[in-house]
């Protein structure tokens, strides 16, 4: 074996990774499990009614805290033990390309539009709205594609949620109530 091929790293081992880069990942992490261990001590705060049979409307918010504690403490030990992921290596993106402010900004302004589509027009137009807001600047190829799917996913939320579970979604706003739904 000669001296350079002594020196270089083998195929299939990866370089480790980073102090920058150990000490992000340890970071997020610990902000993953703050945010569990606050959704954990807030959820106890939600009103039950005293008439519940059953489980009641703390039963979610106390098994995705939960589920999200123990996932964050078990990456957090695994990389006490130097386990790491490997970072973006740029597969399916453009490294060099900067980021579009364009595209965030109508992306963002999609998702605030609810604020005033919602009353104004229903539940079922604001989804539209807001899913054709976001795939054409993310690059939907047929943007009447993005209307129809928008619209059907905007109906069907709003029939599952609104209809079948009695949540309190418009089917319309003040400019659309003449339809009649």
């Amino acid at each position: 074996m000669s001296e350079a091929s002594a020196a270089a790293p083998e195929a299939g081992v990866a370089a480790a990774p980073g102090r920058a880069y150990r000490v992000e990942s340890m970071v997020f992490v610990g902000l993953l499990i703050a945010l569990a261990v606050s959704v954990l001590l807030t959820a106890g705060a939600i009103p039950e009614p005293a008439s519940t049979a059953g489980l009641g409307p703390r039963v979610i918010p106390y098994a995705v805290g939960g589920l999200m504690l123990a996932a964050s403490v078990a990456v957090f030990v695994g990389q006490l033990r130097g386990r790491f992921g490997e970072p973006d290596g740029g597969e399916d993106i453009d490294l060099e390309s900067s980021t579009s402010w364009v595209t965030t900004a109508i992306v963002v302004l999609a998702f605030v539009s609810l604020i005033v589509t919602i009353p104004a027009l229903g539940w079922p137009l604001a989804v539209t709205i807001l899913f054709a807001g976001a795939a054409i600047p993310l690059g939907a190829k047929r943007w009447w594609v993005a209307v129809l799917v928008g619209l059907a996913l905007g109906v069907a939320t709003w029939f599952a949620f609104g209809q079948l579970l009695g949540l309190s979604l418009p089917a319309t706003g003040y400019l659309t109530s003449w339809v009649g739904i």
